[in-house]
């Protein structure tokens, strides 16, 4: 008899316990309440051999088969109903479908608000095709087409300012907002169509204006639409990390490219009929209103599905303020539905609902402290909550976080503290103090602590030292003034 290897570590030995119930999907598993055992042994035991082939995250019954003790390998059908040929033939052919357009593993491999946000997005990518064909028209008559006047040097000096003032947008949009995209990536992914429209009226109109206005509309239309580039790829990019669950992320890209030209393709199919017949401005510019307003709200709808689990300043401000007053901690679905896309600032509201507080992240310790009076100070290990006074409504408040010591969740406790100090501000009374409890349910809550969007400008940590010569303090101090 073949020697059998030992049992892997971790595994079940076949010859002592039991093998732990898989929770699977589709057809109920007969190895579920079975012993999981070495193939080497059943095979020398003359026993039959049930194999079943999984997905990655072994929830999927992909196919199931018998291995017979004489070797032969017979698939077994996962369900008891005869099947024609013909019903095998659509399910084989769907499978491809769903392989060529969904991540492999589709629905355990993603998260799962993956789906009705990949929805959203197709649905505006069609529209999106649809008025950019409007669009191109309106450019290519801009250009000079159809119009005997116009020369190719006009059309290539053009197109080569376009060109210029796109790339000089985009670097400029990468250096001044480059670090907020990825902690306001659904607010950046609204606005990257909103770009995007914007620069489809303004090429709508270059038609009919003067030759100035047109060549201003047109190359200020090529910037919106870099501007929509630069914050399109960026957010797309941090919400495709949200979405792949199984070391998928760049499979979930290329079957979003594919996603993408499929919708495109019906897209131009559609809009080719559409600018055959619609020609008269009155209608063009009728039909992009009703094209854009459809466009934006799909893109809406899709942003708003998605459900991060790091946290942000919105989010962050969300979940302190439901817990300050009801003790419970949201999960980042019900975070979702609360969360303001487009219109939000870090202006922060007391229990009563009015507004006392302004939070930010000092980007230096000049900006943190003011001069001429001392502010309340606030510290922990890692950070200085300093919190200026002040003779209006609004409060200003600054976080400086401390290089001396610098704790992994510093930038999350310091904005917990300065929402729970707002929260008590113009009240009367104590103040609430239970926020201080509220990180070790965050994790028990789905929340993910690892990952965090605080800093939207260029991180800065402080370190303190004490100088005990106070004449080369105070020469020091009059060479800088």
């Amino acid at each position: 008899m073949t020697t059998l290897p030992p049992p892997i570590p971790g595994f079940p030995d076949p010859d002592e316990a039991p093998g732990t119930a898989l929770d699977t999907e589709g057809p109920s598993s007969p190895l579920d309440d079975r012993y999981h055992v070495h193939i080497e042994q059943a095979h020398d035991a003359k026993m039959n051999i049930i194999v079943e082939d999984r997905d990655k995250s072994g929830r999927t019954i992909v196919r199931r088969w018998l291995h017979t003790p004489d070797n032969r390998i017979i698939e077994i059908p996962l369900s008891d109903r005869p099947r024609s040929s013909l019903f095998r033939s659509l399910q084989n052919f769907r499978q491809v479908i769903f392989d060529a357009f969904l991540p492999i593993g589709y629905p355990n491999s993603v998260a799962p608000d993956y789906l009705p946000y990949q929805i959203f997005d197709s649905l505006q990518a069609f529209f999106s095709t649809i008025t950019s064909l409007l669009a191109n028209r309106a450019i290519l008559q801009g250009l000079g087409v159809g119009d005997a006047s116009s020369s190719a040097t006009y059309a290539l000096l053009l197109t080569i300012l376009k060109d210029a003032v796109s790339r000089v947008a985009t670097i400029v949009f990468a250096y001044r907002f480059g670090l907020s995209v990825e902690p306001d990536a659904k607010r950046y992914r609204f606005l990257a169509d909103l770009f995007n429209d914007s620069a489809f009226f303004l090429d709508l109109a270059s038609p009919y204006l003067g030759t100035w206005a047109k060549i201003a509309a047109l190359t200020l239309a090529e910037a919106l639409r870099a501007l929509c580039g630069v914050a399109a790829g960026a957010s797309k990019a941090a919400l495709s990390s949200h979405f792949a669950r199984s070391n998928n992320l760049a499979e979930l890209n290329a079957k979003e490219a594919s996603q993408e030209t499929a919708i495109g393709l019906v897209g131009l199919l559609t809009g080719s009929v559409i600018v055959r017949f619609v020609e008269s401005r009155e209608a063009v510019f009728s039909l992009m209103i009703l094209l854009v307003f459809v466009h934006l709200w799909m893109n809406y709808l899709g942003v708003c599905c998605v459900q991060l689990e790091t946290l942000n300043r919105q989010r962050t401000t969300i979940l302190v303020q439901h817990y300050l007053g009801t003790g419970q901690v949201l999960t980042p679905a019900q975070v979702a539905q609360r969360e303001n896309i487009v219109f939000w600032a870090p202006f922060i509201r007391n229990k009563d609902g009015v507004l006392v507080a302004h939070v930010t992240y000092a980007r230096s310790y000049r900006e943190a402290m003011p001069d001429g009076y001392q502010p309340v100070v606030y510290g922990d290990a890692g950070f200085r909550l300093i919190i200026w006074r002040s003779t209006g409504p609004v409060v200003p408040m600054k976080i400086l976080l401390s290089g001396d010591k610098e704790e992994e969740l510093a930038a999350l406790e310091a904005w917990i503290l300065a929402v729970r100090i707002a929260w008590n501000l113009g009240r009367k009374g104590g103040g609430n103090t239970k926020a201080g409890r509220i990180i070790p349910r965050l994790r028990t809550g789905g929340w993910r602590l690892d990952e965090h969007g605080f800093e939207t400008g260029i991180p800065i940590r402080t370190w303190t030292a004490v100088v005990g010569d106070e004449d080369k303090v105070e020469g020091h101090a009059k060479k800088t003034q």
